[in-house]
């Protein structure tokens, strides 16, 4: 019995001196990967670049960016971005400028960003028209491509169209409203 009693307190001994060496240690890992992963999400949300074509790392908070741009200003705009991710220390931005590089991962990130555009601006434009007293949102459809929303659908008044209309062209990445709402008194 009484070695029983001497094992287990040795062992509950031994777990509590070493258990806050060991979540210190995973507190740093975890920080760090988090870290990672709002730098990437950042980076990914940038429409100037291509996370997909930037790699990086942290360790102790201390990122390392590695991989290929088209240019000075891409290698710049990412390495800011980086600096700017709250709980950064330091940034070492290793990044390769080529403006001749492109590669099928480089276009697929610039697809998911303007994707990720498109999909926001519609959700934002149909949040705007639900918000409005003056447009039915329900009976209007948009669509986004490309920078482009494509307007369908009935509204009750000339200035509920003129106002659907206005929302859409001021909303952010909009370069175009095709127009094919109808007037129904």
């Amino acid at each position: 019995m009484t070695i029983k009693k001497t094992l287990a307190g040795a062992i509950v001994l031994s777990t509590i001196s070493i258990t806050p060496v060991l979540a210190n240690d995973w507190q740093g890992k975890t920080n760090d990967a988090w870290l990672d992963g709002k730098i990437e999400t950042a980076l990914m949300l940038n429409s100037e670049l291509n996370n997909f074509e930037i790699d990086t790392k942290v360790d102790k908070s201390k990122v390392l960016l590695t991989g290929t741009v088209n240019s000075e200003i891409e290698k710049d705009l990412a390495g800011k971005i980086a600096e700017n991710v709250d709980g950064v220390k330091s940034v070492n931005n290793e990044l390769n400028v080529d403006p001749n590089y492109t590669s099928k991962t480089a276009r697929a990130g610039q697809n998911f960003s303007r994707t990720w555009h498109d999909l926001n601006t519609t959700a934002g434009i149909n949040i705007k028209y639900a918000a409005n007293d003056d447009i039915e949102a329900t009976a209007i459809d948009v669509d986004t491509k490309n920078g482009k929303v494509k307007l369908t659908g009935t509204v009750k008044s000339d200035t509920a169209h003129d106002l659907a209309i206005e929302i859409a062209k001021g909303f952010d990445h909009v370069s175009d409203v095709e127009d094919n709402l109808q007037v129904v008194n």
